[in-house]
Parts: structure tokens; C-alpha cells; sequence
């Protein structure tokens, strides 16, 4: 390939590859820069009083299922033994669905009232409470993902606009969310090409300008050594 012909490639590669190039750097960098934990939120957040066995009357899984009869055929790995709020509870998957049942009782629970999750929110955050929003489903892409559902959005006062996500079932603060967050999933999605769902690292287009990258740097070098060589020639001859 003639040097002239690798200049050109080299230019017009170097054009389409930049500005990917230059996204991956900075967010990169942003990565690099901002701690982990500021990011997940975890400095706003604060441990729950939790319950102790003593101060407990469990009853067995067997007497659960005594009283439910259709939890008979579940699986051992489906049932969990957790805290909600200020109770013990048994928190088992069928399906697609998480049902609740009262630990010390078998009583089966319905989903969190708002007082509930706001007290949740309360013992969760050091951050004062604004608001609450009831959500059954959002959106591909959105700022709380392949979380439980129905939860409890909890809009808390500071200047990050803080949400904290609570599962309508188990209790769970499922997700914390803040404006550094929704920043590090904007750069996160732009870095691996992923727009929408931003857990793809597969993907046809990061590949190709995967590729594209590495053609650009090749042709680069490439470009050095024939240019050296004309160098020598030029000046050989004179």
C-alpha cells in the first residue's frame, strides 16, 4: 500500500474512530475518578435496626406449609428467611410472583402500605423524606432495573435528588439512586454502546468501533515506519 494511500485511510479512520475514542477516554477517566461508593449511594444510606433469634418465636417451614398447602411442592432454595420492617417473615418466589407470610404467625402479608415504606425510608436514610410513589412497572432503560416489583420510589431531600427504591413485598431497599448515579449510567452506556438497556458488552457496534480502534492505531503506526523510510531516502539522496 502506497504511503499516500495509507495517509488517507489512516485520516478517515482516525475521523469516525474520535469521537468514540474521546467517550471512552473521558468516561474512563470519570470511572477512574469518582469513588464506587458514591456513586452506589451507600454513604447515604445507614443500617437498620435488625431483629435478634432470641427476641423471636419462629415458626418451622413445615407448619408453614401446613398452613398453605400449595407451598408443599416448592424447592428448598425458593424460601428465604428475612426481616420486614419490625418482622420476621418468610419470603418465598413462585413463578414470577414473591409472596410474604408473617414468620411468627404464617399469616400471609399484603404488600407495604406507604406508612410502611416510609418508615422503611426513615430507618434506611439519614436524608430527610419528600415523597412516595406507588410504581407497578418502568420503563426499558430506566434508573431502577431488574428490580422487585410493585415498589416503593422514595423521593429524598438534598442536592443529589436521591431515590430510594423499597420492594413492595419483602421490605428490601432494593436500589439507591442519585444524579452521580444517573451520570455514571449515562457515560456507562455511551462507554459499552449499550443505549438502552446498558448491560450489553457484546454488542455488534462496540465491536466493529472496537475494531475500528485498533485499525486506526495500526494504520498509525504503519504511517511512522514508511514515513521514516522516506525520510531516509530523501536524505540519502540529498
Amino acid at each position: 500500500m502506497s504511503p499516500s494511500c495509507i495517509r488517507k485511510t489512516h485520516r478517515w479512520l482516525g475521523l469516525i474512530a474520535a469521537i468514540q475514542l474521546l467517550i471512552w477516554t473521558g468516561s474512563g477517566l470519570f470511572f477512574s475518578i469518582v469513588p464506587i461508593n458514591d456513586v452506589r449511594g451507600s454513604h447515604l444510606l445507614q443500617a437498620p435496626p435488625t431483629l435478634r433469634l432470641e427476641h423471636t418465636r419462629l415458626l418451622s417451614p413445615s407448619i408453614l406449609v401446613a398452613q398453605h398447602r400449595e407451598l408443599a411442592m416448592l424447592s428448598l432454595g425458593r424460601i428465604q428467611l428475612q426481616q420486614r420492617l419490625h418482622t420476621p417473615v418468610y419470603v418465598v418466589k413462585r413463578a414470577d410472583k414473591l409472596l410474604v407470610y408473617n414468620a411468627e404467625t404464617g399469616r400471609k402479608l399484603l404488600p407495604l402500605t406507604e406508612t410502611e415504606a416510609l418508615s422503611i425510608a426513615t430507618n434506611a436514610s439519614r436524608l430527610p423524606v419528600l415523597s412516595a410513589t406507588w410504581v407497578t412497572e418502568v420503563k426499558r432503560g430506566s434508573e431502577y432495573r431488574e428490580g422487585e416489583l410493585p415498589a416503593w420510589k422514595i423521593e429524598l431531600k438534598g442536592v443529589d435528588e436521591a431515590h430510594l427504591w423499597i420492594g413492595a413485598n419483602t421490605g428490601k431497599v432494593s436500589a439507591i439512586r442519585t444524579n452521580t448515579w444517573r451520570l455514571y449510567d449515562l457515560l456507562w452506556s455511551l462507554h459499552i454502546m449499550d443505549y438502552v438497556d446498558r448491560d450489553n458488552f457484546n454488542s455488534w457496534l462496540l465491536r466493529a468501533f472496537a475494531l475500528l480502534g485498533v485499525m486506526t492505531v495500526a494504520s498509525g503506526v504503519a504511517l511512522f515506519f514508511v514515513s521514516a523510510k522516506q525520510r531516509k531516502r530523501s536524505s540519502a539522496r540529498s
